[in-house]
């Protein structure tokens, strides 16, 4: 199929793509990668497996000319595969190179310039506006014999070998990866809290609980109608899961007696959970706080130690591995942010309610471990090991009793998941700081349709965040329109999560 390349109308062009039935990164990346090997075999070269510094593509080295390489992929490649040569040496707008009809003198000269080329072919969604392309080609590597010895030397540092016997380009099996030290190989669960405003039934349980809530000593945000509206949110952010973050090994939506109608409900890899799976004292439910809900997540039946605690707010924005959440010997990472924990005591309403976590959260570990904590952590996901919250109730049974028990929002909450956790992990030895490219937009702000064209545009966060709050800079109909146009553009092939 033809689709449409280039991020201005100034450089649209026209390429050839294989269209695709789902969008899964993983898929496109192997597919690339068994393009160049099939190509290489067919035509006798032998290469060899490296490590990239990039969660988007695969890598493989040679120690052929370039010339040689280049007429093999010529010869032996599909008609639709492109390379996209990696030198700053040429302008970029002439990197990327259709091999079936590029001049043979364009291609002579770009390969003689690029020591590294990264072969791909399109695969775009079934409008062929969306693509995959370059980013996530198999790189080939040329590596030249060192001066001295029988060896070939790489070009660029990898984390594996920059030298290596000449033989291991001769021989005729391919020697695979070792597992590095660092790799993750513990199974990572999914956690989404989640809620339909909207369901008639769930808006007469909260009523009824509001009416028996004195809300005078509450914070103005802590029953706000915004905290539950849905836009197909989780929708969107399953179609995340499944494109971007292949590592996942379960599910878990919990809920308050709700189902999505397009979630399927055989799903292998998803369970929904009902609050009164995790809540041992009905006495806790219906619940509308996620604070509290927060508290019993580790009560899930099934859930594994490691697994990450997600908003249906949040969005992965481009593919990531699991060492983006989690060390390779099992420690989890936490992601800090600029924001201060306000100073005092959350003794009056003036204090939004993540704020009045966030010190009690400073208080009891004072108590307990003598630190006193000074920031908050991004609304990001959330790396969470059970074993963690399990000792929280422990340490502190009264509190998290409390928190489990506050119908909605209260200044005596903790923020167990969200913020807790990682003060407890860290202090025990099981967390430290992380890094993670997160972005956060306001869905109340009145430029939130210049913030969506920027998250689009650039695709380079790792994660994202979509917040609804009670700031009404813009209205509900034009806010509904810009997330489904904005939904429909990042992520248009449905997951097999839905029906």
């Amino acid at each position: 199929m033809l689709a449409t390349t280039g991020t201005s109308r100034h450089t649209m062009k026209a390429a050839l793509a294989q269209r695709r039935e789902h969008g899964r990164v993983i898929d496109v990346m192997v597919a690339n990668r068994t393009l160049v090997l099939d190509a290489l075999r067919a035509t006798g070269i032998t290469s060899v497996d490296v490590p990239v510094d990039s969660s988007n593509r695969y890598r493989v080295a040679v120690r052929h000319e370039s010339e040689m390489v280049l007429w093999s992929l010529v010869a032996a490649a599909p008609y639709a595969t492109y390379v996209y040569f990696d030198t700053g040496s040429v302008p970029r707008a002439t990197r990327v190179q259709h091999l079936a009809t590029a001049p043979n003198a364009v291609l002579r000269r770009l390969a003689a310039r690029a020591s590294v080329w990264r072969v791909f072919t399109y695969y775009a969604d079934e409008d062929g506006v969306d693509l995959l392309g370059d980013l996530h080609g198999c790189e080939i590597e040329f590596w030249r014999p060192a001066r001295f010895g029988d060896v070939v030397r790489s070009r660029r540092w990898n984390r594996y070998a920059t030298t290596l016997p000449r033989e291991a380009f001769t021989s005729s099996s391919r020697p695979s990866l070792p597992a590095f030290t660092d790799a993750v190989e513990f199974p990572i669960d999914l956690v989404y809290t989640w809620v339909d405003g909207t369901d008639p039934q769930w808006l007469q349980r909260r009523a009824e609980t509001l009416g028996l809530v004195d809300l005078a000593t509450r914070h103005g945000e802590a029953a706000s109608d915004a905290r539950y509206l849905s836009r197909d949110e989780l929708l969107y952010s399953l179609r995340s899961v499944e494109r971007f973050a292949d590592f996942v090994n379960h599910v878990y939506v919990v809920t308050d007696q709700q189902h999505p109608e397009w979630l399927r409900d055989d799903h292998p890899r998803l369970t929904v959970v009902d609050h009164r799976e995790i809540f041992s004292d009905r006495r806790c439910l219906p619940t509308f706080n996620s604070h509290a809900i927060e508290s019993r997540l580790h009560h899930i039946p099934g859930l594994c130690e490691h697994y990450v605690y997600f908003n249906d707010d949040f969005f992965f924005g481009r593919r990531v591995e699991p060492t983006t959440f989690f060390h390779g010997n099992g420690l989890a990472k936490f992601f800090t942010s600029r924001s201060l924990i306000p100073v005092g005591e959350p003794d009056h309403v003036s204090f939004k309610p993540v704020d009045a976590a966030a010190m009690n959260g400073r208080r009891v570990i004072a108590a307990k471990f003598g630190r006193s904590p000074t920031y908050k952590f991004k609304h990001a996901p959330y790396p969470q090991l059970r074993s963690v919250m399990f000792d929280i109730e422990d340490l502190f049974p009264d509190e998290v009793a409390t928190t489990s028990a506050s119908h909605v929002r209260s200044p005596s909450d903790l923020a167990m998941a969200s913020s807790l956790h990682h003060h407890v992990a860290y202090l025990t030895g099981r967390a430290v700081p992380g890094s993670i490219s997160s972005y956060y937009a306001d869905l109340g702000q009145t430029n939130l349709e210049g913030r969506l064209a920027h998250l689009r545009r650039v695709r380079r966060y790792d994660t994202f965040c979509l917040n609804d709050t009670d700031l009404g800079e813009i209205d509900e109909v034009a806010k509904a329109r810009l997330m489904s146009k904005f939904f429909r553009a990042y992520f248009p092939e449905p997951s097999s999560f839905e029906r």
